[in-house]
């Protein structure tokens, strides 16, 4: 590479603009450093001026300024993220002893009810007891107390099955027994007795279901009890 073939091949211009291959840039580098005369006599300065004139004129930074920092590149944005994960470390954590903490209230709950002995009832009841025909009711339909021994005649001698199961849930939580099998005396009643020192304090739904000769059910008829201290 000499002179003539530099001025021929525009080599400066093309190294300038950085579209000489690697080799060429190599080798035109080569022969400045060995023959720096070259940088006046090709008139490499002038042109280097007249491009950072025109980069100013673009309002384009020199090559060498310092580029301008994205915002997750700055201290400010790694503090924030910083901060922002160890809050949600601490959500976490607070979240898992709260979790932790309910489990360990479920299960207390869960135990005491297994060991918490059924108190022995004081007195029977007999009570007569009318039903809803086309839904649970809103209200309770009668009222035991702890220690009672509810013997319940449920007046069914409208119903046509013969044999009915009978579920007891409490109010907004879970059931709590199911009878299957029961059937109807001479009077049309349906026999239901508890006591209600089984049952905590609360509000209880019964659904009464009649069963067909295939044991398939469907309900008939409800009623609820409140059963107080």
């Amino acid at each position: 590479m000499d002179r003539e073939f530099i001025v021929k091949n525009q080599i400066v211009e093309r190294y300038l603009a950085g579209r000489l291959p690697p080799k060429g840039v190599t080798d035109f580098e080569k022969l400045i450093r060995s023959r720096p005369h070259l940088i006046e006599e090709l008139g490499l300065a002038d042109k280097v001026n007249a491009g950072l004139r025109l980069l100013d004129a673009a309002g384009v930074a020199e090559p060498w300024a310092e580029k301008q920092k994205k915002i997750w590149e700055k201290p400010i944005f790694s503090m924030g993220a910083a901060a922002l994960a160890a809050a949600a470390l601490i959500g976490c954590v607070v979240l898992a002893m709260q979790v932790s903490s309910r489990n360990v209230t479920i299960a207390k709950q869960k135990q005491e009810n297994i060991e918490r002995p059924i108190a022995p009832s004081t007195h029977k009841r007999a009570i007569l007891v009318g039903v809803a025909r086309n839904g649970p009711p809103a209200q309770s339909t009668l009222s035991i107390s702890h220690g009672d021994f509810a013997e319940m005649k449920v007046d069914l001698s409208w119903a046509r099955y013969g044999a009915y199961k009978v579920s007891i849930d409490r109010v907004s939580q879970g059931r709590v027994a199911v009878i299957d099998g029961l059937e109807k005396d001479s009077n049309g009643h349906l026999r239901i007795s508890l006591n209600a020192g089984a049952f905590g304090p609360g509000d209880y739904m019964v659904t009464i279901e009649g069963l067909n000769l295939r044991r398939e059910s469907l309900p008939v008829a409800w009623f609820r009890i409140s059963v107080t201290n």
